[in-house]
């Protein structure tokens, strides 16, 4: 299955994908785009806008990789390519010699949008933080200062002025009510959105047609799915701590008997985790779910992992079963 999860070891953080509105409605995914990946997704259109403009080409054929973090030698492409800036085949910086991005790289330096990560280097390999992002655009757009104080969570940043700027710009609404997250890792699916606000880019009006086997493929799921709660181990260990997998199991046992289409007749709660319908919508676009069914076994768990690790006063006191 090509969904992609950023759950790294020591690090357990799920990325909100959601810069919309938790309102927003997604697109219906309807078999048509240049990526499967995205098909169905809040961020669908902007990412089909990014292609239908020449910045991006995707991870692989038919696939966007929307939530893998973006890397600044990442970043330094899509500004290069949407910006259409000169390519140099020289080199401002000690570490960026072999790095596919190289070109892109010094492009951007050139256009004093970067001046590297300190002491003559770029670091490419670095991912790129929502405050970072905010600068590289302010930079690249030329963006007068924002008014105000539009987000309660930069103040003192480094960012901070560049995060009012681009929100005066309408090119962000933030990570959630008067929050911008600005030490959270942008992902691919974010980029695309920033970037489409950020230069009025319109999706194509046609769309491709995704080959079956490809929609086949993304649809079938790589981990067992029973009999019973003992079948959803592995994706019970995909999402939550190691200490933690044994008492997740046990939670999910209790609320559903590891029925992924389990329903509560009086309360409606779903799925593996028994979510509340009327909080999935948020819950699940704020976890990089946004656009997925909550029975949607992958996305029930994730949105639980990351209402235990995550959510603000989180924890396991969402559960009866704890």
């Amino acid at each position: 299955m090509k969904m992609k999860t950023v759950w790294g070891l020591g690090f357990w953080v799920a990325v909100m994908a959601a810069n919309a509105p938790a309102l927003a409605q997604d697109p219906a995914a309807d078999g048509l785009g240049p990526f499967a990946d995205v098909d169905g997704s809040v961020h669908e259109l902007d990412v089909a806008a990014l292609w239908g403009a020449g910045v991006t080409a995707g991870c692989e054929e038919w696939f966007y990789c929307p939530d893998e973090p973006v890397s600044r030698g990442e970043m330094a492409a899509f500004l290069a390519r949407a910006l259409e800036l000169p390519r140099s085949p020289d080199s401002s910086f000690v570490d960026t010699a072999g790095s596919q991005f190289g070109a892109d790289i010094e492009a951007i330096a050139d256009a004093g949008i970067t001046a590297g990560c300190g002491d003559g280097e770029y670091c490419p390999a670095g991912e790129v933080t929502r405050g970072q992002m905010a600068s590289f655009l302010a930079r690249a757009l030329g963006l007068p200062p924002g008014e105000g104080n539009p987000f309660a969570d930069d103040d003192g940043n480094i960012h901070e002025a560049d995060i009012a700027a681009i929100a005066a710009a309408g090119i962000t609404r933030g990570c959630d009510t008067d929050a911008f997250c600005p030490e959270r890792t942008v992902t691919r699916a974010e980029m695309a959105s920033f970037l489409a606000r950020a230069l009025d880019l319109s999706p194509p009006v046609e769309m491709p047609a995704i080959p079956a086997d490809v929609l086949d493929e993304l649809s079938a799921p790589d981990w067992p799915t029973g009999p019973g709660p003992e079948g959803w181990r592995p994706l019970i260990e995909q999402y939550f701590r190691p200490g933690d997998v044994a008492r997740a199991m046990r939670v999910m046992a209790c609320e559903s008997l590891g029925d992924p289409d389990a329903r509560n007749r009086s309360s409606g709660a779903s799925g593996l985790f028994q979510h509340i319908p009327r909080y999935w919508p948020e819950r699940s676009a704020s976890a990089g779910f946004g656009g997925h069914s909550i029975f949607d076994p992958e996305a029930n768990v994730g949105v639980a992992a990351w209402m235990i690790y995550e959510y603000p006063g989180g924890g396991w006191k969402h559960w009866v079963c704890k």
